[in-house]
């Protein structure tokens, strides 16, 4: 009866429980950034930080001006509109090392009259805000 009450006690945890979740992680979110399992690893500043998109290649660009931090993020086609799914590569620093990941999922969640994209890759608890220039 214990092991049965134990078995399925674990089961309710693990089916409730949201390891990363969106709305904490990402749409609270309203600069541009980059979170990874729920971890912030940049947020623009524009006192201290530019950003650039290329058209021709979806590339968006975010970098300090000392560039020290940054990440690109690489998309197949365009993110413009929400349900949006774009395949994307993206790649960023940390405090020691650069990190890519390639042909990611990313899912647009929502979008703003700013031109700010936020998008969110499941597989990885990744999501990203950009801003259309």
């Amino acid at each position: 009866m214990k092991k049965t009450l134990l078995v399925f006690s674990a089961i309710l945890c693990l089916a409730g429980c949201k390891r990363y979740d969106i709305d904490e992680i990402l749409l609270q979110r309203e600069d541009i950034s980059l979170t990874v399992k729920g971890e912030d690893i940049l947020s623009y500043d524009p006192a201290t930080f530019q950003i650039g998109y290329n058209e021709g290649t979806n590339e968006f660009r975010i970098f300090e001006d000392n560039l020290g931090n940054w990440f690109t993020f690489k998309c197949q086609e365009r993110p413009s509109s929400k349900e949006q799914v774009v395949k994307a590569d993206l790649r960023w620093t940390t405090p020691n090392t650069t990190r890519s990941r390639k042909g990611l999922s990313f899912r647009v969640v929502k979008t703003d009259a700013k031109g700010h994209i936020w998008l969110w890759c499941e597989d990885e608890a990744i999501g990203v805000v950009v801003r259309e220039l």
